[in-house]
């Protein structure tokens, strides 16, 4: 048998299945197909007697996500907050240390935020410290998105000798 037959066979057996047909006989024998599996079948169920009248419907992609799976930037906020006063209210500057906090701040962030399973949602965390001396500073983020669908939280946060600024952003992947 050639590829072009292969092909043709393979072509006619996936219709058939989709429009339910019952007598799939192969050209040269007098039994039905086995069930085995094609390239072209990869997402379909493997072909057996008792699924053959069964329609197989094609996937359904949302571009939009409901209302309750939206990134929520309240709850989002409360975490950052939590957080933040948790793990560094009693600590002082230090310039090493702070480096290796920020990181381990981020990441915190980031899984206990991921808790919420808003799903298609990619989250990013940025966290910046300083050392706290009365000074001022500006936190600049931009960023491309869909207003509509993405959102973002920030939470400031100082005490006695150090400041941090801690953003997430959701950001709708479809």
């Amino acid at each position: 048998m050639t590829d072009k037959e292969r092909g043709a066979i393979g072509r006619r057996r996936t219709f058939q299945k989709i429009v339910g047909a019952t007598n799939l006989l192969h050209p040269n024998r007098k039994q039905p197909y086995e069930a085995t599996r094609h390239q072209s079948d990869t997402t379909s169920e493997v072909f057996n007697k008792s699924n053959m009248g069964n329609v197989k419907l094609e996937n359904t992609f949302r571009i939009n996500p409901s209302d309750n799976e939206k990134f929520d930037s309240c709850k989002v906020e409360r975490v950052i907050k939590d957080v933040l006063e948790s793990r560094l209210s009693k600590i002082e500057y230090d310039h090493e240390m702070c480096i290796l906090k920020a990181k381990d701040l981020a990441s915190e962030i980031q899984q206990r935020v991921k808790e919420f399973q808003w799903k298609r949602y990619k989250l990013v965390c940025n966290v910046t410290i300083g050392q706290y001396t009365r000074q001022g500073i500006n936190v600049v983020s931009r960023f491309v998105w869909d207003a509509k669908l993405d959102n973002y939280s920030c939470v400031r946060y100082n005490n006695k000798s150090l400041f941090a600024v801690a953003q997430c952003y959701g950001v709708y992947f479809e």
